[in-house]
């Protein structure tokens, strides 16, 4: 699960460490394509003393509005049990509502529903088991139980329907040595979808950033739904920008990367930009790599400057050289 911000594609939320290690202090901090929160929350957590102001921007509304409802407490477990969303309800409803376009959307996509339709009826009966305690006779066949123990919380439930299909799936091993690769694969593919509540380890996503209510200093930061070039920024400031990356999937809308490029040179500010190319002159300052990622010959990220950034960046490197720090 998630550290940072809401379940989101793309989220920086592995990668956040390493991006805002070589940001400079400044009065403000701009995160314009906020997108899922977690630069944003990672540097309230961390960075609060480097910044008076921090903005988060992104340009889908809803964002905005599911990350407001989150921090003010809408999910927490005690006041809010989510019912089961079905694929019709989410498409029905997706344009309109950010939890159900979010949270019920295939890897956080936003366009299709969470669940293949093979497994739908499995997950939704271990969905109502482990949040309103229904048991149909699906869920008795897949927990071998009918009636969790005393007392047990929704987390607990949840934790323990994972550790029933974990060992589920241990004893299954044997049974599908004698099936055909593939046939084996695909049965173990299905019963490892069925170990977690996906759409439940999301909510306990939104419910961390209820947290954040308690920080004294939160009402520095503000939430907007603009696009980038309608932000007004602020003098000693940090633009941190995380667009849709040029060529890949993109995200719900069309994005113009030869504009935002030339919007970037001419800030007067410092602008950091996550990408995996950039114009030849935009400086690349670090690559960005996901230790959990053992694959090769895959596309790195970069952190790359416009010319206030690499600036700043010399300058604060120069003046520790000449006080003798690392």
């Amino acid at each position: 699960m998630a550290n940072y911000g809401i379940p989101y594609q793309g989220s920086k939320d592995k990668l956040v460490h390493q991006i805002t290690s070589i940001f400079p202090s400044a009065d403000h901090f701009y995160d314009l394509f906020g997108g899922g929160f977690s630069v944003t929350h990672y540097m309230i957590l961390h960075h609060r003393s480097k910044y008076k102001h921090f903005y988060f921007n992104e340009i889908e509304k809803g964002n905005g509005d599911l990350i407001k409802e989150a921090i003010a407490g809408k999910y927490n477990y005690n006041v809010f049990k989510p019912k089961w969303i079905d694929r019709e309800t989410f498409v029905r409803d997706k344009d309109t509502c950010p939890y159900t376009r979010i949270l019920w959307s295939f890897g956080n996509g936003q366009r299709t529903y969470m669940f293949g339709k093979e497994i739908e009826g499995d997950k939704k009966s271990l969905h109502n088991a482990v949040v309103f305690g229904e048991f149909d006779d699906n869920s008795m066949k897949l927990l071998c139980i009918k009636k969790w123990p005393e007392h047990l919380s929704i987390r607990g439930r949840r934790l323990l329907c994972r550790n029933i299909m974990t060992k589920k799936l241990g004893g299954q091993l044997q049974h599908l040595e004698r099936l055909e690769r593939l046939e084996r694969l695909q049965h173990l593919e299905r019963l490892e979808r069925l170990q977690q509540i996906e759409q439940l380890q999301q909510l306990e996503q939104l419910e961390r950033l209820q947290r954040l209510e308690q920080i004294e200093n939160l009402g520095a930061l503000e939430i907007t739904s603009l696009s980038y070039e309608q932000v007004k920024i602020k003098p000693n400031s940090i633009i941190y920008c995380d667009p849709p990356y040029k060529n890949t999937t993109g995200y719900l809308k069309e994005f113009d990367h030869d504009r935002f490029w030339q919007w970037v040179k001419k800030q007067s500010q410092p602008v950091f930009v996550s990408e995996y190319d950039a114009p030849k002159d935009i400086k690349t300052l670090m690559a960005l790599r996901n230790k959990k990622t053992k694959e090769k010959n895959v596309s790195v990220e970069k952190l790359f400057g416009n010319e206030a950034a690499v600036e700043v960046l010399f300058s604060n490197h120069t003046l520790k050289k000449l006080k003798g720090e690392k």
